[in-house]
């Protein structure tokens, strides 16, 4: 959890986003969950991720390497548990 910034964090980097937008009437929102980006689109000299500079992004994938949990599940895994999640099935 950050104070300041929305999103979902793990330390000082962003895993996930979620965004809401009103105009003329009408709401969008999104949202947004890395599971296995190429982070290297990520670097600070191409882009500066949600323009926060003093922070990083990263991945379902990257956050499991090296761990006893290292198997990244699937984008179709993760999105099958999202909907579930949310009350479609």
């Amino acid at each position: 959890r950050d104070d300041i910034n929305t999103g979902v964090w793990v330390g000082k980097n962003k895993i996930a986003a979620v965004g809401v937008s009103a105009s003329k009437w009408i709401t969008t929102h999104g949202l947004a969950l890395n599971v296995s980006p190429n982070l290297e689109h990520f670097d600070k000299d191409i882009i500066t991720p949600c323009g926060i500079e003093e922070r990083g992004v990263t991945s379902i994938s990257e956050v499991l390497r090296g761990t006893s949990s290292d198997h990244c599940p699937s984008l179709n895994e993760v999105a099958d548990v999202a909907l579930k999640c949310f009350g479609e099935e």
